[in-house]
């Protein structure tokens, strides 16, 4: 089943690697929650387009989009590598805020939003936490020059690593500016640039492995530019260069590091059809004397999209990301996936969704002679959404993972039952 899996990352990604992405933003390597892409991606300025045309409270210039939402309640059951199992308890996030646009003519929108949330968990109550979203948005897009400024912090509960499945409190403090200039009518050169830094809020954590995510804390500095060829609104194809900068703040397991990455990206966005990819060549080596060990492999998702008439949609899609490991014994993990989702409307207010994916986890230790280490990982799960108006719904939710390690006592599980009630659509 391993070999297989791998075999078919490899032609997917390798045959997608020559086409690519639909934005210029910088991108870089994280644990992404198992799920795949949306059904219909957009890019920044058709979502901009339809968040502004669905706020239609105005306070003078500005239009208003006020937000609630009691999302995430859900029970949650976790079962972690050393056999011992966290409380099983029930958790809920409340939340109100607002996202406000105000325009400059045709060509310039500003955006803010403040969207504070607070998260309670029955028995554990020194998980609940004050989080929330509050970030600021400049989006101009002129004749020759589209230009995106974001800035902000956003803290939310989160599964942030695959080694330790409980979600807890992140905050990232983040800007990125983003540039793309018309040189001739279907070429373009792009550049971007971002700055972030992500913290793991479990100081207070009583269970060791939980506050060990602290481990996890850095600050990325991504900077990419190249051409761009899009010879219809259908089409986007993309070839570049990626600098990334890795600085974590503990001397312990620091894995700090840098490189250079040739990258290339595709879109094909279809009536019916549509494919994405992005792929980049990593070449990271250690920064300030960390122990991080040298990289050299591609990573990057693609997915492939599909909406036959009818109310029925779905996507194959695959995944290669390096992702920094907790064990003292091991630098990192490349997390290898494949999955399928499929999402079906049923009737104009209800839709279901449903994904299933296989993957593995394959680490890299420091030293030679480590035992080797590699996971199995199984995720599924369904949801569920009716829409009562136009700014108000209901979903329910679920998500079972399971990982079988090839060492003894490696096997652990994450599962999630859970509801959302969201004023506001966003």
């Amino acid at each position: 089943m391993r070999l297989k899996i791998r075999v078919s990352m490899t032609v997917i990604l390798c045959f997608l690697a020559l086409l690519q992405a639909n934005n210029a933003g910088a991108q870089f390597l994280q644990y992404t929650p198992p799920g795949g892409p949306a059904e219909k991606p957009e890019s920044r300025k058709e979502a901009l387009e339809r968040e502004v045309e669905r706020a239609r409270y105005h306070l003078g210039p500005v239009r208003v989009a006020p937000w609630a939402s009691l999302h995430d309640i859900a029970f949650i059951r976790s079962l972690l590598s050393d056999g011992q199992r966290p409380p099983s308890d029930v958790t809920a996030t409340v939340g109100a805020g607002f996202r406000a646009y105000l325009r400059n003519g045709r060509k310039v929108t500003w955006t803010g939003q403040v969207l504070p949330e607070y998260v309670w968990w029955n028995q554990q109550s020194e998980r609940r936490q004050l989080n929330g979203r509050y970030l600021l948005g400049f989006y101009g897009y002129f004749n020759r020059l589209t230009l995106e400024v974001r800035a902000g912090r956003e803290q939310q509960q989160q599964v942030v690593t695959p080694e330790v499945p409980v979600p807890v409190s992140v905050r990232s403090e983040a800007g990125e500016i983003l540039a793309e200039l018309e040189v001739s009518k279907a070429i373009f050169a792009f550049a971007a640039a971002s700055l972030t830094q992500q913290h793991n809020l479990v100081q207070d954590e009583p269970d060791p492995r939980t506050g060990e995510l602290v481990l996890l804390d850095r600050e990325e500095r991504i900077t990419r530019g190249g051409l761009r060829w899009r010879p219809s609104r259908r089409w986007s194809v993309a070839l570049g260069a990626e600098r990334s900068e890795v600085d974590f703040d503990r001397g312990a397991l620091d894995r700090s590091n840098s490189g250079t990455s040739p990258v290339a990206e595709v879109s094909y966005l279809g009536r019916r059809l549509g494919f994405q990819v992005n792929a980049a060549a990593r070449s990271l080596a250690a920064r300030r004397g960390s122990d991080f060990v040298p990289y050299d492999k591609v990573t990057g998702k693609a997915a492939i999209t599909l909406e036959p008439a009818g109310r029925l949609s779905g996507s194959l899609y695959a995944s290669h990301d390096l992702v920094y490991s907790l064990f003292s014994s091991y630098a990192y993990l490349d997390d290898e996936r494949v999955g399928v989702s499929a999402a079906l409307g049923l009737g104009r207010r209800l839709q279901s969704r449903f994904f299933f994916e296989r993957g593995t986890d394959t680490y890299t230790a420091f030293e030679a002679g480590t035992p080797r280490r590699q996971d199995d990982v199984t995720s599924y799960g369904a949801s569920l959404k009716v829409t009562l108006t136009e700014r108000l719904s209901l979903s329910l939710q679920g998500l079972r993972s399971e990982f079988v390690a090839d060492t003894p006592g490696g096997d652990r599980s994450y599962t999630s039952v859970g509801t959302t009630i969201n004023f506001g659509g966003l």
